[in-house]
């Protein structure tokens, strides 16, 4: 039976309501009627009346907690959660039941990550107590309604998969603000921050227990160091690569405001002053970025790709020619690895709460529904760790700024099937924003979605174009295509079950593929490389086990291999000897050959793979986002159907578009992902604090 089935099998409370005192009694005599009000048993003697009783409480998605009693124990325990994400609460049902039935009693340590999980475990574990003591079972009658009308531009699938819950919810308690952030991430903090800032008292509500954001490049465009024409070529740019289907007024937007938004970020993080580098100037160089943006704490800007667009910029598949005008953009990389623009944000946040008490941060409080009054937005409705609804009402606007939707299946499968097959970077992105626009009358962008999938981490040299073959061992491509679109190609290759395969694909997923090249590649001439040769001794550390606490790496991700033959190889990447070998033969022919007749690769990029030892790193694409969402305008503002204003909702981040267009994020522009994020959050929460 599936998650839906089984919650729709169970008794609904406008069912129970429609029952007798004494068919509530009879039914809870049975152990069937768990979490439903004013249930109770006949006390037998000892502690328990002994049976097996069942209860739900809401966690992500709902718990449910099966427990079997003697008269004066707990005997078993079966904790469900199979509606919680995969990777985080769904992966500790064992263990929930295990400390239900230890400490006889709903009494739970918790777990680390899954806190939500765990609060509803001891929630219902407490109501089957309840149950088997005899007692009336006490359930909130907050809890949204079973039953609701699904709004037009949502399916009933993509709602239960989200936080969101659009039944009749009462809240316990009603807070007053001048304006509600939802969601703490790259977008949210700045427009929480900037809205603190401009005196607005602000609530920024975050799901989980803390700043969360990926990534370590968000970039701006530099207007001092660029041209007017250069600025204008840039948005002409970006929407050729967006497939013309972007928004120029965003884009223009983030070309003008770009530059405030970054520096403010970075400034707040501790890393610089807005004063002395506002210009982009005195990062260049890597060596200037470590010197300049550091914390001094171990945050620091470890790397730089800011660039100025001038001349002809190409790639593999596109050019444009900037001409004499230039457009100048920063993007300072902020880690190291496994620190992130998360570990900044949260600096930030912390150093703007502290100088602005008329910001205040409700940490695990995922917002469940919108508050509205007629057509406008005026609150947000919110559930905090123990389960109590608080309305938040927002004076002047509510900002949703909770990321995309990539662990919603059912909005994967209708906005961007594409990623489907495909493991994520991320968790519990479900849409919740979406789903809360969308009830609220906004328009999601059309068809089509925009995706981001790499892999910046198995091991280096990711752009360049050495042998590829696939899980099978076999060359499936022109290895000249741009590692960014790989995912694309991959479509057509077999799933894979790897050590770092999501939860969500216990059958593998696509996007693996293992890139080989031989010793010898440090003797190339520097023009036979695209992104610039990397020496050995600095990708030991991408090697598993070769270097003692590698720094600055994901040492779970890291997946790069070197052997005396390419039959250890082979079995180090878990590809069969055979069809690699053969691969290899094949290949060398072609490179003797001096022509790729089997994929059209340029000739000047065709090296045998002969010299020992071999080289080989297993790419393991995922999706890092899905940059689309619903309509907006260059504030930020969420548009209905008829691309009015919905009076009272801001949209930012990946839920606000469209700003791109294409079924792949561009590359022009390194960081333009988070930057953007940065951007029309400070727009927003300036926006909006203006009212």
């Amino acid at each position: 039976m599936s998650n839906k089935e089984s919650r729709n099998s169970q008794l609904s409370r406008r069912d129970f309501l429609k029952g007798t005192a004494a068919g509530a009694l009879g039914l809870a005599a049975a152990g069937v009627l768990g979490g439903i009000p004013g249930a109770a048993t006949v006390k037998a003697a000892g502690t328990y009346t002994p049976g097996t009783y069942s209860a739900t409480a809401v966690g992500i998605g709902t718990v449910t907690v099966t427990m079997t009693f003697d008269e004066e124990s707990i005997l078993d325990v079966v904790v469900d959660v199979s509606e919680e994400t995969p990777t985080i609460g769904g992966m500790y049902g064992e263990d929930l039941a295990k400390q239900i039935l230890d400490a006889q009693g709903a009494e739970i340590d918790g777990i680390s990550g899954a806190t939500t999980t765990a609060t509803a475990a001891s929630k219902a574990a407490a109501a089957c107590i309840a149950q088997a003591k005899g007692e009336t079972v006490e359930i909130s009658t907050n809890a949204a309604s079973e039953e609701y009308e699904v709004p037009s531009e949502l399916t009933a699938e993509e709602v239960e998969a989200s936080a969101c819950e659009l039944g009749a919810v009462t809240p316990d308690e009603v807070k007053e603000f001048d304006v509600v952030v939802v969601g703490a991430g790259a977008a949210g903090v700045p427009a929480a921050g900037f809205a603190a800032e401009a005196g607005a008292s602000v609530a920024l509500l975050q799901k989980e227990a803390s700043v969360v954001s990926q990534g370590n490049c968000g970039s701006a465009i530099i207007k001092s160091r660029s041209t007017e024409a250069g600025l204008m070529k840039w948005v002409h740019h970006t929407n050729c690569l967006d497939d013309w289907r972007a928004d120029t007024k965003l884009l223009r937007a983030y070309v003008d405001h770009s530059e405030e938004a970054l520096m403010w970020y970075l400034n707040r993080a501790g890393l610089t002053t807005e004063t002395e580098y506002g210009d982009g100037s005195k990062v260049d160089s890597n060596e200037k970025c470590s010197e300049l943006l550091n914390d001094g704490n171990g945050l620091f800007a470890y790397m730089s790709t800011s660039q100025d667009l001038t001349g002809m910029w190409s790639d593999r598949m596109d050019s444009y020619d900037y001409g004499e005008d230039h457009c100048y953009f920063m993007a300072p990389w902020i880690g190291p690895k496994p620190q992130n623009v998360g570990n900044a944000l949260q600096k930030v946040l912390d150093n703007v709460a502290a100088a602005n008490p008329n910001l205040e941060v409700f940490y695990s409080t995922p917002a469940v529904q919108l508050v509205k009054d007629g057509d406008k937005v005026t609150g947000v409705i919110a559930k905090d760790a123990d389960g109590k609804y608080i309305q938040f009402n927002a004076a002047k606007g509510v900002i949703l700024a909770t990321g995309d939707y990539m662990n919603n299946d059912a909005m994967v499968a209708r906005w961007c099937p594409d990623v489907a097959d495909y493991d994520k970077k991320q968790y519990h992105k479900t849409g919740d924003g979406h789903v809360l626009a969308l009830s609220a009358g906004a328009k999601m962008e059309p068809l089509g979605h925009t995706k981001m999938m790499h892999d910046f981490d198995s091991g280096l040299m990711y752009e360049e174009p050495f042998l590829y073959v696939n899980m099978d061992g076999e060359r499936f491509t022109n290895e000249y295509t741009g590692f960014v679109y790989m995912g694309n190609v991959l479509k057509h290759q077999g799933r894979f079950s790897g050590s770092n395969v999501d939860a969500n694909h216990p059958d593998g997923s696509k996007g693996w593929y293992c890139t080989i090249y031989d010793s010898d590649y440090e003797n190339w001439p520097a023009e036979e490389f695209v992104s610039g040769m990397v020496p050995a001794a600095a990708m030991q550390k991408y090697i598993p086990g070769a270097v003692e606490n590698p720094e600055g790496v994901f040492t779970n991700l890291i997946d790069s291999h070197c052997c005396d033959t390419l039959e250890e190889l082979a079995e180090e990447l878990g590809i069969p000897a055979d069809a690699l070998k053969a691969s290899v033969d094949r290949y060398n022919e072609l490179c003797e050959a001096g022509s790729d007749a089997d994929f059209g690769k340029p000739a000047k990029f065709m090296h045998p793979i002969k010299t020992a030892p071999f080289w080989g790193v297993r790419k393991h694409i995922r999706v890092s986002s899905i940059d689309s969402g619903v309509m907006t305008n260059e504030n930020g503002q969420a548009l209905n159907a008829a691309g009015e204003v919905i009076e009272g909702l801001y949209c930012v981040g990946n839920l606000g578009g469209p700003f791109y267009g294409g079924a792949d994020y561009p590359f022009h522009q390194t960081g333009l992902s988070l930057g953007r994020c940065y951007t029309f959050g400070m727009l927003a929460g300036k926006h909006a604090a203006s009212k």
